[in-house]
């Protein structure tokens, strides 16, 4: 039996992607127009696209351009325990446990061991 038979469906999936971007306001107007998208800002540097009133991804000013410019996030249970399978299998963890805003859970990202950059979303608390 799998180790995550009895979770919902919504785990262990990609569940959020975002698309670095130098220009948010660019972009906004970019896919606005191509696939009508609605934004909604997220700080200073973030906004939420939204398509027929649902979130669909976001967009951030990055720091330094990924090399692909996006970034997927796997949606899990055990935010921590998924690091430590990550850190015994060669990979690295990145960002620990961080918090995305009130109400909103908390998100984590890693690299492959061939250097990937993957993200973690989880709505459940870390345990104390």
């Amino acid at each position: 039996m799998s180790e995550h038979a009895e979770q919902p469906d919504t785990l262990d999936v990609y569940g959020w992607v975002e698309i670095g971007t130098s220009d948010l306001d660019a972009s906004e107007r970019f896919y606005s127009a191509v696939f009508g998208w609605e934004f909604t800002p997220f700080g200073d540097d973030y906004r939420v696209a939204m398509s027929r009133g649902r979130q669909v991804g976001g967009f951030y000013r990055w720091a330094d351009p990924l090399p692909d410019g996006v970034r997927v996030y796997v949606t899990v249970a055990d935010m921590e325990g998924t690091l430590e399978r990550v850190m015994a299998n060669g990979g690295m963890a990145s960002t620990s446990r961080t918090e995305i805003g009130p109400d909103r859970g908390w998100w984590a990202d890693f690299r492959d061991p061939l250097g990937t950059l993957v993200g973690l979303t989880t709505t459940t608390p870390p345990v104390v």
